[in-house]
């Protein structure tokens, strides 16, 4: 937590991320009205917030472990409300929320494990191959792409699934190799 305390949290990449967090709520009200092309410019406007904000954050060196915590935590919340819209709509299965919200939750207590332990957990590659390809299913869905759309959610949970195993298997090597040192 002292870490947190010397950087300097109110950067623009930090706003960036917030001010997606903050869209979710409008996404969901132009959803629910539904207007659906106001709820896809709303995420599209979030989406592209995310990417400047990574672009930002890495160019100009601001990274900040506030950073760290509150990208990935709205990328899990913007995922999630997108699939819980699509769900209540009847056009993505429950299970798939199901499923996404058991995987996020076994990689926050995971990660939380590892942080008590002094282990930090960083992001995969192949998370993020995983976010885009929700957010280009999520995309696809709103334009009524529902093959493509489909073809994307299938996709993203199978890799979901593989990043699970990844990161479950890196976490396990980190805290053995962990407790070895601390044997020592």
């Amino acid at each position: 937590m002292e870490h947190l305390k010397q950087d300097k949290i109110f950067n623009i990449p930090n706003l960036l991320t917030v001010v997606r967090i903050a869209l979710l709520p409008v996404v969901v009200w132009r959803f629910v009205v539904g207007d659906m092309t106001g709820a896809l410019l709303v995420y599209l406007a979030a989406m592209l917030t995310d990417a400047v904000d990574g672009i930002i954050a890495r160019r100009f060196n601001q990274i900040t472990a506030l950073g760290k915590l509150l990208d990935p935590l709205a990328d899990k919340l913007s995922l999630l409300t997108l699939l819980g819209l699509f769900v209540s709509d009847g056009q993505i299965p429950v299970w798939v929320l199901a499923l996404i919200l058991i995987k996020e939750a076994a990689l926050i207590i995971g990660g939380g494990v590892a942080l008590k332990k002094g282990i930090i957990v960083y992001a995969l590659p192949i998370g993020k191959v995983t976010t885009v390809c929700f957010v280009l299913s999520i995309v696809a869905r709103f334009l009524q792409q529902t093959v493509v759309a489909d073809a994307l959610l299938w996709v993203s949970v199978a890799l979901a699934m593989v990043a699970l195993v990844w990161y479950s298997v890196d976490l396990m090597k980190k805290l053995h190799t962990s407790q070895a040192d601390s044997t020592k």
